[in-house]
């Protein structure tokens, strides 16, 4: 049976592969509550299939996008005869639509054949009773385009459900899998607000401060947002207290987007789904518009060629639509009208037809037109229809594709049909005519066909046995048969390449194959249960896992074969509820949370429970056996006891590290290994009996320690093994820093565990630190300070003395060498080298050291303190103070002036100050400051000084650098005033420091030279112009005006502002800026062109304009353009100049005028069909019209008055006597306010007329003429316009032309005016030419005008010498209604005197259908009258492959003519293009009249 494809429209249920009656016994469809989900019943959808009879499997169509819309049925596959709680649909949360689709394809296998049926799925989807996502009280808006919404909180969102401990909520929002929201973006975080400049008029800025301009698509103008991901989880409080904005971002855009949550409860126990829900928040976005259709991209052919049996993709340019608020890869095409014949398919899986597809499928070429199987000899053409929908679900006006199938004419063998096949897992199935045809056109039976690839999942047979070639009759008998390998595949294919002997081609067969349920399920999680003795534990689903590639994993049974000894597998359905052991249980109940393990108490700490997997089909597929392993921790009570012996007491030296054994730290466990035995530091080492935070020391693992030493920094350990101990791994690190002469007591508490916990707390450990006495005295020498000649006690503050292990009084100072300019006394007497003294002389002052007088500057000695063991030798530095009594003197050519730049910073050389003295070290004179600069200020290693020395100065470390700001355009000058002294300055010495500086000289005179510095500042361009935007600049509409520095103005400190330069950054859109100067070298102005710059200088010579161009058909009322200022170097930031358009009456307004059709003597009425105006003008201006050319044949009048005179012939007299109001002008607002003006014709024979009206709207004038159409009403009488006798000689023969007899009717076309002849002539016949044969006319017969036109009517004469001269007929005309008064026709016969007649004749050559004149170089004839034009040819047999005609009148023959037309070339012979003779000829005979 021929395949039949019927598309979906109405219907619910589509029939295929011939199928005569449906399977489907229920289907009513399925409700689901908005933002949930459902599962399918039966009785929402049953099958008549008996479940024993045959396999029977549902597959989920995903490749119609009209389908599924906003929500998803799963699993992809399932049996016809499903569980309960198996096929779920979830629905997405989408408000808009009340109704979905689902559409699903039935297969029913039998053991030789496979039945297929596609169908609808109803989805009601019905607004739920109670939501946990509750949407208000407020609603999420965004104020403008590129805004952003308030903050979602409780006021737009709330969640309702039940806040138990162990349910978890959670948010989800997947901005890629939804798509939303679509025009803009979520983002977190405050704006930070912007302040208005001052060169900003607060009238520009109606909105926010931080509105983005329109270029920012991004999102990224607004400072201080921050994007969220496209995927993101959080909790339900923390997404409500996020801070989550909506921020618009794609104008144009609809009033409303949406954002897609999910919201989740979870089982925090068993991490179980409790419960799902989708919504989708509405987003108001404010002056958007509703949202638009979708229409068809006119750039598009929407014709698409196909060769037959081809199968052909359809590209956008066949077919293309847009939508400019919905993104093109999400546009979705509908077929509303399918071809008649073939059928629409996707790639993917050609052999099946579709409803629907997405642009991108489009896009990529995935759609294709299936011609029909049957041939035929000429061009077919068929139409389909598609309608677009968008994103939300709008759609568009129906769109019509055209698809031409063009015949083929090849002799190569060709596929025209190709359905595929479709199987059950495992079975076999032969390849028939109805699923795969060929034709050949030559010979069908010399056609071969080859596998050459494919058949990865399965093999071929040939009437039983192995086969790979075969021939058409072998399809055609089903003796070619596909057999499955019974995997678990769902998709084969096989190539086959068909050839004929001459020609060949390749072609995929493909293969669908349909899962069946024969693999049991396995385990893919299986970890050990850990559990305590005596307790109960939760089996969850991710420790215990199986799964099936052919069923539901939810169904999944654990069925217990071998139970556990130590414990029991028990079943709580419920937290209230009894639980009960169980010998199987669902993977669902895992899941669930409702499955335990409970071990009973006894001492096995070992168990496990073999299990078999089974699944839910019928008979059920069993695994192998698993098994669960349990392991049970014990519960032990004791607690660690101390060992007998120890001690928990250290000794220790100070600079020892001591290893903590079994003898001073030892518990033992008799359950425990010492392994297991854990000490924890709970208080660390501290000194007692005062517990300081001081340093006592820290217990470490030997093992972490490359390198074990009383420097060891590391951490101190805090927990230790008893296994440790005993091997030596714990040690005891002292003090790092000596603990002095006394003996120091630590002691930190501790605490020992086992593995179950036992713990013996509050452990006491003493360690006693033995002083060492290693360290030598530590001595800190101060310089002693005394003036030249004179003495200074050495005091305890010129030599400190300690040490951390030896008493102060012991400690001894020997004088080891002698002072070279002095002595030391003590209590008087001089110290020989190698005399002690103590530490008590120091403090007591006894201790002296005596100048000698010297000019020397410093002196030192060598003294070596001791502690009767260690001893440390060290040098007291003396400074002698000298006497000084010279000041000092500036230098003499030294550079007066610095130089220094705007802003710079430069180095006071000695080059520009500098002094000596004769009695101090130059370097270190100081320079005062004694008058600050006023410009700047003087550093020294980047600080502010009041004075420094020479040597500063030398090294460079002086600076000057200038700090005032912007100087503009002027050199300014610096002064610094500088004093000059000799007196070092108070620097705090470092007491430590032996190499110290010298005690300053004390100046002994009272002058100090005084000099200025003079620093000249010169100007930088380092400052930015500004934009200064002033008034508010207008203009009127369509005119030009200056631009004024009260307008537009810059301002730069260190730039002359005639250099300011502006630049645009964005030019204005309805108009543009002209620089009216001429260029340089030139006289002509530029104005009307257009610049991108222009100097600040010409807006103040008023030469820059704002020239408003554009302005026709549109009426804009505001303008602006972006610019920038620059100084050539920097430039300013960019700033919007607004421009304000005064509305001008600009604009010609548009004039619609049709032309109209009134039957003669009626009327029409002019409305806005007829006349009808717009004017793009704002404000709108008043609009007159004017009748300046009234109809010649009719009148416009009011309707209002034909009321009251309803009978038209009085109207049509009182026109004609000019007497009707007839209307001159009227207004636009006439019309609107219901004024009616009808046009009326004046019942004349005229069949055309016009009248003019103009329109005014104060300033422009338009002119339109509506032409009237009159159809014509006969009634009247056709009459004889031209009337001419007829004048001949005996036995000639003429036409009767309109020349002769020409009528006239003013309501009947010329050619249905008929002449009927009422009396024949008694001398002669009236014939008319009928193809190619004169008729005689009779008494009765008629010919028409158009006979006459076309010179189709002759008088013949046939009177013979003797008879009447004269001879008549009679007629009269008929126009098919009315008749005139007959007529008669005059016709006077004369005779000639005939004279000699020579012809001259040549042959004339004729290409072949072409036209050409005869002249008298081929056809001369003379009689020696020299009258040509009384010569005639008559012709008696015309040519047969051709005729001669006037130039004049193509087509038309004629059978006679004068010598006078040859000579004029006025005639010519046609040749016939349809005949194939070479030659042609005719007849004549030559006359001359008398």
């Amino acid at each position: 049976m021929k395949p039949s494809i019927v598309y979906p429209v109405l219907l619910s249920v589509l029939l295929t592969r011939g199928l005569c009656a449906s399977f489907i016994k229920v289907n009513h469809g399925m409700k689901v509550m908005k933002g949930q989900s459902a599962f399918l019943s039966e009785s929402d959808l049953q099958f008549s299939i008996p479940r024993e009879k045959d396999a029977c499997k549902v597959e989920v169509v995903v490749n119609e996008p009209i389908t599924q819309r906003v929500g998803r049925l799963t699993p992809q596959v399932f049996d016809c005869h499903f569980l309960a709680n198996e096929v779920q649909y979830t629905h997405n949360g989408c408000p808009i639509l009340d109704e979905d689709e689902v559409m699903l394809r039935l297969y029913r296998f039998t053991e030789t054949e496979t039945f297929t049926e596609t169908f609808l799925l109803r989805v009601k989807l019905i607004e739920p009773d109670c939501n946990i996502i509750q949407l208000g009280p407020k609603k999420l808006e965004v104020p403008e385009f590129y805004g952003l919404s308030d903050v979602i909180d409780k006021n737009i969102l709330s969640f309702d459900y039940d806040k138990r401990i162990n349910i978890e909520c959670t948010i989800r929002i997947s901005s890629s899998e939804s798509f939303l929201p679509a025009h803009g973006q979520l983002v977190t975080g405050d704006p930070v607000k912007q302040e208005p400049r001052g060169d900003q008029p607060h009238s520009f800025f109606h909105g926010s401060n931080q509105k983005p301009g329109p270029l920012c698509k991004n999102g990224g103008c607004i400072q201080g947002l921050k994007r969220i991901q496209s995927v993101i989880k959080m909790s339900c409080e923390d997404f409500l207290v996020k801070g989550i904005r909506y921020q618009h971002l794609d104008p144009p855009s609809p009033n409303v987007d949406y954002i897609s949550i999910r919201l989740d409860l979870t089982d925090s126990r068993s991490k179980s789904l409790y419960k799902s829900e989708h919504a989708w928040i509405p987003v108001l976005i404010r002056d958007a518009v509703p949202n638009q259709i979708p229409k068809a991209n006119f750039m598009s052919m929407f014709i698409l060629e196909v060769d037959q049996f081809v199968l052909t993709p359809i590209s956008t340019a066949t077919l293309d639509a847009e939508d400019s608020e919905t993104a093109k890869h999400l546009l979705v095409f509908n077929i509303t009208l399918p071809p008649s014949k073939g059928f629409i398919t996707h790639l993917s899986d050609h052999t099946k037809p579709i409803t629907s597809f997405t642009w991108k499928d489009l896009n990529e070429m995935l759609i294709a037109y299936q011609p029909p199987n049957s041939s035929h000899t000429e061009r077919r053409n068929l139409e389909v229809e598609f309608e677009v929908h968008d994103f939300f679900f709008e759609k568009s006006p129906p769109i019509t594709v055209h698809i031409s199938i063009r015949t083929a004419d090849t002799n190569a063998p060709r596929v025209s049909w190709n359905m595929g096949l479709d199987l059950l897992e495992g079975q076999s199935r032969p390849i028939t005519w109805k699923q795969f045809q060929i034709v050949d056109n030559d010979n069908i039976n010399a056609v071969r066909l080859v596998i050459v690839d494919g058949l990865q999942h399965g093999r071929i047979t040939l009437r039983g046995g192995k086969g790979f070639i075969f021939t058409v009759k072998d399809i055609q008998a089903g003796d070619v048969c596909y057999h499955h390998d019974d995997s678990d595949t769902t998709k084969d294919f096989i190539v086959f390449r068909i050839f004929d002997g001459r020609h060949s081609i390749r072609h995929k067969f493909p293969i669908n194959i349909l899962p069946k349920d024969d693999s049991p399920p396995f385990l893919i999680t299986n970890i050990v249960i850990e559990l305590s003795e005596g307790q109960a534990v939760l089996i969850e689903g991710s420790m215990l896992c199986a799964s099936d590639m052919d069923s539901s994993d939810a169904y999944i049974r654990f069925n217990i074969t071998k139970p556990s000894v130590a414990g029991e597998i028990i079943k709580k359905p419920g937290q209230n509820l009894i639980a009960y052991p169980v010998t199987s249980f669902l993977q669902r109940d895992l899941y669930n949370g409702f499955i335990y393990y409970r071990h009973l108490g006894g001492e096995v700490f070992e168990d496990s429970f073999d299990v078999v997997l089974s699944d839910s089909h019928d008979p059920p597929n069993f695994s192998g056996p698993q098994a669960v392993i349990i392991h049970i921790s014990p519960v032990d009570d004791q607690l660690p006891i101390e060992a007998p012996g120890t001690v928990r007491h250290l000794m220790v030296k100070e600079n020892e590290v001591v290893y903590i054994t079994k003898k001073q730290l030892h518990f033992i466990d008799p359950e425990s290994p010492e392994r297991e035995l854990i000490y924890t530091v709970a208080t660390p080492p501290c000194m007692v009996p005062t517990y300081s935070s001081l340093d006592a020391g820290k217990i470490v693992l030997v093992d972490t320690i490359l390198k074990l030493g009383k420097d060891y920094a590391g951490d101190t350990a805090r927990t230790f093994s008893q296994h440790a101990v005993n091997h030596l791994k714990v040690a005891y690190i002292p003090p790092a820093k000596d603990i002095g002469p006394t003996p120091l007591h630590v002691q930190f508490i501790l605490s020992v565990s086992n593995q179950h916990g036992g713990t013996v707390q509050g452990i006491c450990f003493n360690i006693t630190i033995l002083p060492i006495d290693n360290q030598p005295p530590e001595v800190f020498s101060y310089d002693l300070k005394v003036e030249e000649g004179g003495f200074s006690q050495i005091t305890a503050s010129n030599i400190h003395i300690t040490d951390k292990d030896t008493r102060q009084e012991q400690i001894k100072v020997i004088l080891h060498k002698a002072p070279l300019h002095g002595i030391v006394q003590l209590d008087g007497s001089a110290l020989q080298e190698g005399d002690p003294f103590t530490c008590l002389d120091l403090i007591t002052l006894k201790v002296r050291y005596l100048h000698d007088g010297s000019e020397t500057l410093q002196d030192e000695i060598s003294f070596i303190a001791t502690d009767g063991i260690n001893s440390s030798e060290f040098i007291l530095k003396i400074q002698v103070s000298p006497i000084n009594d010279e000041p000092p003197f500036i230098k003499e050519n030294l550079i007066s002036t610095i130089i220094c730049k705007e802003g710079a910073e430069v180095v006071i050389s000695a080059d520009y100050i500098s002094a000596t003295d004769a009695d101090s070290d130059d370097m270190k004179l100081i320079f005062m400051i004694a008058r600050q600069p006023r410009y700047g200020i003087l550093l020294k290693a980047g600080s502010i000084i009041d004075q420094f020395t020479q040597r500063d100065v030398v090294e460079g470390l002086v600076h000057y650098r200038h700090t005032s700001g912007e100087i503009g355009l002027k050199v300014y000058v610096d002064i610094i005033t500088l004093v000059v002294s000799d007196a070092e300055a108070d620097k705090p010495q470092k007491k430590c420091c032996n190499n110290g500086p010298r005690l300053p000289i004390l100046p002994n005179h009272e002058s100090f030279p005084v000099y200025d510095l003079n620093v000249t500042i010169l100007p930088v361009d380092n400052q930015p112009p500004s934009v200064i935007i002033g008034e508010i600049f207008v203009v009127d509409e369509g005119k030009s005006s200056a631009l004024s520095v009260d307008h537009l103005s810059a301002m730069d400190p260190d730039t002359e502002s005639n250099n300011l330069e502006f630049i645009l950054v964005s030019p204005p859109r309805y108009g543009y800026i002209e620089n009216v100067l001429p260029s340089p070298g030139f006289e002509k102005s530029n104005m009307g062109i257009s610049i991108a710059a222009f100097l600040l200088k010409d807006i103040k010579s008023l030469n820059i304009n704002y020239v408003q161009s554009r302005h026709q058909r549109i009426e804009p009322t505001t303008d602006q353009f972006t610019l920038y200022v620059t100084d050539g170097k920097l430039r300013s930031v960019e700033k919007p100049f607004y421009i304000v358009i005064n509305p001008t009456n600009d604009e010609v307004p548009e004039f619609l005028a049709r032309n109209i059709t009134v039957v003669e003597g009626q009327m029409k009425k002019l409305d806005p069909t007829v006349i009808n105006v717009s004017d793009m003008d704002v404000p709108q201006n008043h609009l007159y019209f004017t009748v300046i050319e009234q109809p010649r044949h009719g009148l416009i009048i009011e309707e209002s008055y034909i009321s009251g005179h309803m009978n038209r012939s009085q109207l049509i007299k009182r026109h004609q006597a000019n007497s009707l109001p007839v209307i001159q002008d009227f207004s636009m607002d006439l019309l609107k306010n219901g004024m009616k003006m009808i046009y009326m014709h004046d019942d004349s024979e005229n069949l055309a007329d016009s009248f003019t009206i103009q329109l005014s709207d104060g300033k422009h004038e338009v002119r339109r003429t509506i032409f009237v159409n009159v159809i014509a009403v006969n009634d009247e009488k056709p009459v004889l316009t031209k009337h001419c006798d007829l004048v001949l000689s005996m036995g000639e023969q003429t036409l009767i032309s309109s020349a002769i007899l020409s009528a006239e009717d003013m309501d009947t076309p010329r050619t249905n005016i008929s002449y009927v002849i009422d009396r024949c002539p008694e001398h002669g016949q009236l014939q008319m030419k009928v193809n190619k044969n004169w008729v005689t006319l009779h008494t009765g017969m008629k010919c028409t005008q158009e006979d006459i036109d076309m010179n189709l009517v002759r008088y013949v004469h046939t009177g013979t010498m003797g008879s009447k001269n004269e001879d008549t007929f009679t007629f009269h005309l008929w126009d098919g209604g009315n008749r005139s008064p007959e007529i008669s026709v005059h016709i006077y016969v004369k005779d000639m005197e005939k004279g000699d007649i020579a012809v001259f004749v040549k042959m004339l050559n004729v290409s072949k259908g072409e036209r050409v004149i005869i002249t008298t170089n081929v056809l001369l004839a003379t009689d020696g009258t020299d009258r040509p034009e009384e010569l005639l040819y008559v012709l008696s047999s015309p040519p047969q492959y051709g005729q001669i005609e006037y130039v004049k009148h193509p087509g038309i023959p004629i059978t006679s003519f004068s010598q006078m037309d040859v000579a004029a070339h006025t005639i010519c012979y046609v040749h016939d293009f349809n005949s194939a003779a070479t030659t042609d000829m005719f007849r004549w005979g030559n006359k001359n009249q008398c």
